[in-house]
């Protein structure tokens, strides 16, 4: 088959670090960045800090205005409440053949996109990763974990250009699940994020204080129940043990590892707190499965928002 282009839309901690490690492969990407972490970019490439070490690697980025190519595969990465602002991007690097695979933390994101991008088809997806920008050009990983889950609501899993996509993601140290269960396994993903940044944001509290017995141990599996009955109830049952499944997760990421949300919430700004709050207790009320623990961080954590 022949070489796919790649086009990564957001270059936070999870766009920047899947561009770097594809460019690192010799595979043919392009960011999508802005401002002086763009400029960084352009002038010195991108620096990645792992627990198994550092380097740096040439990467072509440019701004959105700029980008004049068309790709065979899009990774969507800005956070939820920017999605609507990067459709005109889409649009204009999509051609007949283009995939476009969102990998955000707010779940079913994929199926809304599709609907707003009639003629594109649009995947669902997630990733597993701890990585944040440190500085212009520097993005520092909080742990080894690097894994992105995707998959097409019909459960194919022969699609030649996707089977390409696992392979260069699998050449470029990245863990490919291509699924045929992705409402489950992005789900499952959901799992685990949403509960951490509940946790996290109530107490303000780190990784490590979820690591150990006591009180923000304690809410972040009760906020993983919750959510794994959830799961039963849409008819999505996880295939493993959610809560020891994610303990082991989050026995991997550095003490200091904090979800995205809790750190937007510091800064004040935008924040997926609707969709990693509030929609699990719409989901609750949708499915009639009780939610106190998140009625209990929503109430307390987005009334600050308003």
């Amino acid at each position: 088959m022949r070489k796919l282009s790649y086009l990564v839309i957001g270059a936070g901690g999870t766009g920047g670090s899947i561009a770097a490690f594809l460019a690192k492969a010799g595979k043919d990407v392009t960011l999508i960045a802005r401002g002086a972490h763009g400029k960084a970019i352009q002038e010195n490439g991108m620096r990645i800090i792992c627990p198994s070490g550092e380097w740096t690697v040439p990467l072509k980025a440019v701004e959105e205005k700029d980008y004049e190519g068309k790709a065979d595969v899009i990774f969507v990465c800005v956070k939820g409440y920017s999605v609507g602002s990067i459709y005109g991007c889409i649009r204009k690097a999509a051609h007949e053949n283009t995939v476009v695979i969102p990998i955000l933390n707010i779940y079913g994101t994929g199926e809304r996109m599709a609907k707003d991008l009639p003629g594109i088809r649009v995947l669902n997806g997630c990733i597993y990763i701890a990585a944040a920008i440190e500085a212009p050009g520097t993005i520092r990983m909080s742990g080894d974990i690097f894994r992105i889950v995707y998959g097409s609501l019909d459960g194919n899993v022969s699609d030649p250009l996707l089977l390409q996509v696992k392979t260069d993601l699998q050449d470029s140290g990245i863990l490919p699940v291509y699924t045929d269960q992705v409402r489950r396994d992005t789900f499952q993903k959901y799992a685990f994020v949403s509960p951490m940044a509940a946790a996290g944001a109530y107490y303000d509290a780190a990784a490590g204080d979820m690591k150990r017995p006591g009180k923000v141990r304690d809410l972040f599996v009760s906020c993983v129940r919750e959510i794994d009955a959830l799961a039963d109830a849409m008819g999505i049952p996880f295939p493993v043990d959610i809560v020891e499944e994610d303990l082991k997760i989050m026995d991997g990421l550095a003490d200091d590892c904090t979800a995205s949300m809790q750190k937007d919430l510091k800064k004040g700004g935008d924040s997926e707190a609707d969709g990693l709050l509030r929609e699990v207790v719409r989901m609750g009320e949708q499915y009639q499965v009780p939610t106190p623990s998140y009625r209990m961080v929503a109430e307390k954590v987005c009334c600050k928002m308003e």
